[in-house]
């Protein structure tokens, strides 16, 4: 077995650990957060730069080179910190054998367990799982899009450090201005780590195909290339679904259900279907008594049948028990779609004809049972990255017209437009939610 002795010595330099045992070939950036001393870090680095890896050899050296501490890995929903902590696993099982088994003494799924004492622990942000633990480390990943952030970082992970005088650092896609995580990007108590694509670029980091898809998002997505590429904190004003609504939407709680399992409850799909250059989408919305939560999001490859998504839509209704009513945009295809979803099977299909006035009323619909607090979605960057997108204007009659960006899609914004609205328009036994005023 290795010296321990040895092992010792590599623990002091974070940067030699994350080469030597880790294999990680360290950048400038990130060698300047794996060196930093300070307890309160803020990371900002843009898509593909190396941050999860950089994260999990952190969250691996501290727990190797602090004996008896608990390092604890925060995400918004269970998922999302499951993602980290596998990396966290596949850098350990990619240690060479003497030394992986000079400081792992076990591990489970979520937790990692080593032979000075140390653990590692990764959780959803949830106060209760939270509750009750004592942190040396904490790790938080994606942390603009924490539900009751200000409550969870003031009144749960800061005391959790208060005897250890412990560190803690965070990291997010830069995504909207009313949260702790701009906040606290902005604040000069933090220690911020920021770097853009072209730092991952001096790194050598991008492949020439990833710096096309760079160009193109600067062409075609300018917010989405500032968010994701310079790592700044951009939003249009007249954005229909605002950064801080979809983040507080967000619910750890959730994840997509399985369309192979069958599934119980109350459902309402909403489909837009593909227009030339467009996806077709499928949003499912499962609903229980006055609360909603998106339950399945699924978009079809660009040139799918109608005939394979009236099929996949068929399947659905035999898998899950119970679905009320399906509601697809009917504005191109007529009423022979709704005909053809009935002789299939799909259940109790409506074609909804997209007039200026019923876009208008789906689409405030779908904003005020965001803001309320009804509608609930699985934390999914993709998904958020569309809804985002969504902008509006005001016309001179007062209504709202709505659209996107050219080279951008919305079909799961109408998708989930049209699964709310169903639930809105569909009768049901249970007590009826309040109508839109």
């Amino acid at each position: 077995m290795l010296d321990p002795g040895l092992l010792e010595c590599l623990s002091v330099d974070p940067v030699l650990f994350s080469a030597l045992v880790l294999g990680l070939k360290s950048t400038p950036y990130q060698r300047r957060f794996l060196d930093s001393v300070s307890n309160r870090i803020v990371i900002r680095w843009p898509r593909q730069s190396g941050k999860t890896l950089s994260l999990a050899a952190y969250a691996i050296w501290f727990a190797v080179s602090h004996a008896s501490t608990t390092t604890l890995i925060v995400a918004p929903s269970r998922r999302q910190s499951m993602i980290l902590n596998d990396v966290i696993q596949g850098l350990i099982d990619g240690a060479p054998r003497r030394i992986r088994a000079a400081f792992l003494r076990r591990r489970l799924r979520t937790m990692t367990y080593l032979r000075n004492g140390s653990k590692i622990v990764a959780l959803p942000n949830s106060e209760n799982l939270l509750r009750g633990y004592t942190a040396h480390l904490i790790i938080l990943d994606e942390a603009a899009f924490f539900q009751n952030d200000e409550s969870i970082f003031q009144h749960v992970l800061t005391p959790m450090l208060a005897t250890t005088g412990g560190r803690m650092v965070v990291s997010s896609t830069p995504w909207g201005k009313n949260t702790q995580f701009y906040r606290i990007s902005n604040d000069p108590a933090w220690e911020t780590h920021h770097a853009t694509w072209r730092d991952a670029v001096d790194a050598g980091l991008y492949r020439p195909e990833f710096l096309e898809e760079v160009e193109r998002t600067r062409e075609t997505l300018p917010l989405t290339y500032r968010m994701e590429y310079e790592a700044e904190f951009a939003e249009e004003a007249d954005t229909w679904l605002t950064q801080d609504l979809l983040a507080k939407a967000c619910s750890y709680e959730l994840d997509f259900e399985s369309f192979d399992a069958k599934n119980n409850g109350d459902f309402y799909v909403g489909v837009d279907l593909a227009e030339r250059v467009d996806y077709t989408a499928i949003a499912v919305v499962r609903r229980e008594g006055n609360s909603l939560s998106l339950a399945l999001m699924h978009r079809f490859p660009l040139g799918t049948s109608l005939a394979a998504c009236i099929g996949y839509l068929k399947v659905l209704c035999e898998r899950w028990s119970r679905v009320h009513a399906t509601y697809v945009d009917s504005t191109k295809h007529g009423d022979y779609i709704v005909k053809d979803m009935k002789e299939a099977g799909v259940r109790n299909p409506h074609g909804v004809f997209f007039t200026q006035e019923v876009k208008q009323e789906a689409a405030q619909m779908l904003r005020q049972r965001l803001a309320e607090g009804v509608l609930r979605i699985p934390f999914d960057q993709s998904l958020l990255d569309e809804l985002n997108l969504e902008q509006y204007e005001l016309t001179k009659t007062g209504r709202v017209t709505l659209t996107h960006a050219s080279g951008t899609h919305d079909d799961r914004f109408w998708a989930l437009a049209l699964a709310v609205y169903a639930t809105e328009k569909e009768s049901h036994p249970s007590k009826p939610m309040a109508k839109i005023v």
